[in-house]
């Protein structure tokens, strides 16, 4: 359910909170010129009175809820408030408290941050944009259907604001295509400088009389674009070192260095138990990560998106989701069977064989002495989400990796192509001759295929390449690829010569955009490998260490004789001492730590991949699936080995 239909329902469920008449007059006269222009970008079909009654009701949900989770809290110590101690307050006020807070900032703030993502996502939509709209121009100097041809070949987030754009320019809302260019420049002036200045060029470039000046307007327009985009992404490249740095420590460093540390906490009168630390590790510093993460990523400018490869390619079009789900849900739940036992052990009277095995803590004896039984919960979350992960989008990813090749090779490819028909040869013969030149390539077999449709299916060439059933493209997911060859059928129709012209030209325009693609990859490569080596490597085995730390000091303090230390000195830090020993076993720890762990890899890699290829779900889950298992992988190793080493040091 998207956000304007869930808003309408909370409304009709809780009008009740408010004067609901009031409350639109309010709205009328507090509601920012700001926050009604987000409304009309984003298209949400809302009143502002709507939005604010929403963030009040879902502030109203979240806070019981909150409730409930206090209530949990509180069952699990039996409802006594004593057992519960300080900390466990703290936590429970944390949550009672921001929780409401955070959903109505949130549900009230959505608009603005839904326009803010899609202006700043359009923004990577620019290169490849205008390089079809300056392509066009250079074989036919009609603005209008450049601007058609843009708008009607390009999938992107901007593509759809220019048919907008062209079907007001239908419907008379600006008088000319100048009109509607400077209307259009002018509104994503304040977004993107050089995108503004860019059309400006484009708009004169038709003024120019000297064929060769209008060539040298439309490629400094382009130019400017690319320049652009490249100065803004690295300029957020530079910014993100603070943001990096604040990851690094508050969400990897200080964590798990501390986890040595809990089973300590008694020595200044703290009680703490394994709940507590759960909340603290696997709820609260997520949650704040999460929301860190997200901020900085909204203010990522989308650079190149990636391939779309829809459900019916060849390729993908067998892979059954459901499937795959329950057979890697079937694996996690097997390979997960020792470490449910294990926790639901103490639920039933269960004693003897292999139960015993399984249910002795460390100390003595059994299972847990060799490693912790509660990994095995740990390796069946990892399968299930490697299994189905890699099993669902693996094939994608192969599709996205030839597709990406294919564009590699283009360039080069439409240079020999134009070359050829700049000296005037049929399309025939220079398919025939780029085929053969380009052997052994993707493109090579394409132009070989065309070929075949213009000479022995005697089609046009439009349709050798288009065609839905015989077309050489017909599986050629590109949208860059497709656009540039309909840019060839439409030159080739003005002048074969002027057509291998242009066609020179765009696989300059092409090898340019490549150019800018690489470096922004370069730019931000060092900084990405960084996050992902953390999460997969460093903060596993920095965990692991500290744990094997954490269980030598439980196994001195456990042989502590707390009583009599409490009876010869009641003064600590916090009053006296509370350590429970039984409420921070090494096999629980590992379990919480673990749960950390694999959330951190989840929202490292969420960040990496958001860094690299922005908002691309196929890339973040496919590099999860490799990830997930390296990281808990590494995770046990160390764990066990620091466990069984540190064991041999205890007194």
């Amino acid at each position: 359910m998207n956000y304007e239909n869930l808003c309408r329902k909370i409304n009709k469920k809780f009008s009740w909170i408010t004067n609901v008449e009031k409350l639109k007059k309010e709205a009328e006269k507090k509601v920012s010129q700001e926050f009604l222009d987000s409304l009309n970008f984003t298209g949400l079909d809302l009143e502002p009175w709507q939005i604010i009654l929403f963030s009040y009701a879902s502030a109203f949900i979240s806070f019981l809820f909150a409730l409930f989770l206090d209530l949990i809290i509180l069952a699990f110590y039996g409802f006594d408030l004593g057992k519960a101690g300080i900390i466990t307050f703290l936590l429970m006020f944390i949550i009672t408290i921001g929780l409401p807070i955070f959903t109505l900032h949130f549900i009230s703030e959505y608009p603005k941050i839904k326009a803010r993502h899609m202006k700043i996502h359009s923004l990577g939509d620019i290169p490849e944009v205008l390089s079809y709209i300056v392509m066009y121009l250079k074989l036919i100097p009609n603005l209008e259907n450049a601007f058609r041809f843009a708008a009607r070949e390009s999938n992107t987030s901007l593509g759809k604001d220019l048919r907008k754009l062209m079907w007001d320019l239908e419907i008379r809302i600006h008088k000319s295509i100048e009109d509607a260019i400077t209307y259009f420049a002018n509104l994503w002036g304040k977004w993107s400088d050089y995108l503004k200045r860019a059309f400006h060029l484009v708009r004169s470039s038709v003024h120019e009389r000297d064929e060769g000046q209008r060539t040298i307007t439309l490629d400094r327009a382009l130019d400017v674009v690319l320049d652009g985009t490249k100065a803004t992404m690295v300029e957020f490249a530079n910014k993100l070192h603070q943001p990096t740095l604040v990851i690094y420590s508050i969400g990897v460093m200080i964590p798990l260095a501390l986890v040595a540390m809990l089973p300590a906490v008694g020595l200044v009168g703290f009680s703490l138990s394994i709940f507590q630390v759960l909340i603290l590790y696997d709820i609260i510093l997520p949650i704040l990560l999460f929301i860190y993460i997200r901020k900085v990523l909204l203010e990522r400018p989308a650079t190149f998106n990636p391939p779309h490869v829809p459900s019916s390619h060849p390729y993908v079009a067998k892979i059954n989701r459901k499937a795959n789900f329950t057979m890697a849900l079937t694996a996690g739940i097997l390979l997960s069977l020792p470490g449910i036992i294990f926790m639901l052990l103490p639920l039933f009277p269960l004693k003897g064989g292999i139960i015993d095995f399984i249910s002795k803590p460390a100390e003595e004896g059994g299972l847990n002495a060799y490693f912790p039984v509660t990994l095995f919960i740990l390796w069946g979350f990892t399968a299930f989400v490697s299994i189905y992960c890699l099993s669902t989008y693996s094939a994608y990813k192969k599709v996205r990796d030839e597709i990406k090749e294919m564009e590699k090779e283009f360039s080069d490819s439409l240079y020999v192509l134009g070359k050829r028909i700049m000296e005037g040869k049929p399309a025939e013969e220079a398919f025939a001759y780029a085929s053969e030149a380009l052997k052994g390539s993707k493109m090579g077999e394409l132009f070989g295929k065309t070929f075949f449709n213009l000479q022995s299916m005697r089609m046009n060439t439009n349709d050798a390449l288009f065609d839905k059933k015989f077309g050489s493209l017909k599986h050629v997911y590109s949208d860059r690829i497709k656009a540039i060859m309909k840019l060839f059928v439409e030159g080739i129709k003005k002048s074969y010569v002027a057509a291998g012209v242009a066609i020179v030209k765009i696989a300059d325009h092409l090898k340019q955009l490549q150019d800018v693609e690489r470096n922004i990859k370069n730019a931000l490569g060092t900084l990405t490998s960084t996050l992902k080596t953390t999460a997969t490597v460093f903060a596993p085995m920095i965990a692991g260490v500290t744990l094997g730390i954490a269980k030598l000091i439980y196994g001195v303090m456990s042989k502590i004789d707390w009583k009599m230390i409490s009876e010869e000195n009641s003064q600590f830090l916090f009053g006296s001492p509370k350590f429970s020993i039984e409420n921070v076993k090494p096999e629980y720890l590992v379990l919480v730590v673990g749960i950390y762990i694999i959330l951190l890899v989840l929202l490292l890699i969420r960040f990496a991949n958001g860094i690299d290829e922005g908002d691309d779900r196929i890339q973040y889950l496919y590099e999860l699936g490799k990830a997930l298992p390296t990281a808990v992988f590494l995770y046990s190793i160390v764990t066990i080995m620091s466990m069984f080493f540190f064991q041999g040091m205890a007194p």
